[in-house]
């Protein structure tokens, strides 16, 4: 079977369910969406996890995010602000509960 049609329906369903940076669904098809491997997507639990420890809530900025997503894979270089914060928001709703509130105010 050929991967990139795997994807491809993935991402047809996805969408179809309103799957999209603004809304992002799933952690792992974000991930595959804008090259992110599978232990690059633990990595960036593990940090997102450690900014909320280090800051306080006022305190928090999408830039902390985005500084921690390019140490971790050079991809992340290229990213837009929204991208960034699809993964702010796909981690939230999916893995990090403490990073609810801050997602919510990112709309």
């Amino acid at each position: 079977m050929e991967d990139r049609l795997v994807l491809l329906a993935l991402e047809q369903i996805a969408e179809a369910l309103g799957h999209s940076n603004n809304n992002p669904l799933s952690t792992s098809l974000l991930c595959l969406e804008h090259g992110i491997s599978f232990d690059e997507m633990g990595k960036i639990m593990v940090a997102f996890n450690q900014i909320l420890r280090r800051k306080e809530f006022d305190d928090l900025e999408v830039s902390d995010f985005r500084e921690a997503l390019e140490e971790i894979t050079p991809v992340a270089r290229e990213f837009s602000d929204s991208v960034v914060v699809a993964f702010i928001k796909a981690y939230a709703r999916n893995h990090i509960a403490e990073l609810v509130p801050f997602a919510r105010t990112l709309d």
